[in-house]
């Protein structure tokens, strides 16, 4: 008996081809770093799940510039502050369950805190601003020790103070 060479013809890739692999490559690389989160978000994103409701308040202009819109529109309750000592200064209390919190948050950090490639968006400044303020409140968030702990609450009302 006699082997004989088979040999096997592979295709070759045209130029073209090789630069859509590519292309798809590159492509796959940025939506995997289409974020440059901070430390411990993913344990803040599990600590917000647990939470049954949580309350921000804030100036309206904030919330609308970073609220999430479309497909990862949060459900929350926003009312204006018309009265107390925060009354008339354009600031909302805007209420919603912790897993609505989860999805603000990663809206939050996707705009805040963009890869190198992405580049900011229109609102990062704003987005950088609430996480920085929701994050440290979230993080020192403990169980309830009883059903009549009041829910939290983050403020962000940063003012400037009147010259004399």
């Amino acid at each position: 008996m006699q082997l004989k060479d088979v040999g096997v013809k592979l295709p070759l890739t045209s130029p073209a081809q090789a630069f859509v692999g590519a292309g798809a490559l590159v492509a796959a690389l940025m939506l995997t770093a289409c974020t440059q989160s901070p430390a411990g978000h993913d344990d803040r994103l599990s600590k917000a799940a647990g939470l049954a409701r949580v309350t921000i308040v804030c100036p309206k202009g904030l919330w609308e510039e970073t609220k999430p819109e479309g497909a990862n529109e949060v459900k929350a309750k926003v009312s204006e502050i018309t009265s107390g000592p925060r009354a008339g200064r354009g600031l909302v209390r805007i209420t919603m369950t912790g897993t609505d919190l989860v999805s603000y948050l990663k809206e939050l950090d996707f705009n805040a805190h963009p890869s190198k490639w992405n580049g900011e968006r229109d609102n990062t400044a704003a987005s950088r601003r609430v996480y920085d303020a929701v994050a440290p409140a979230i993080d020192k968030i403990e169980a309830a020790t009883s059903p009549d702990d009041p829910e939290p609450q983050i403020v962000i009302d940063d003012t400037i103070k009147d010259k004399k």
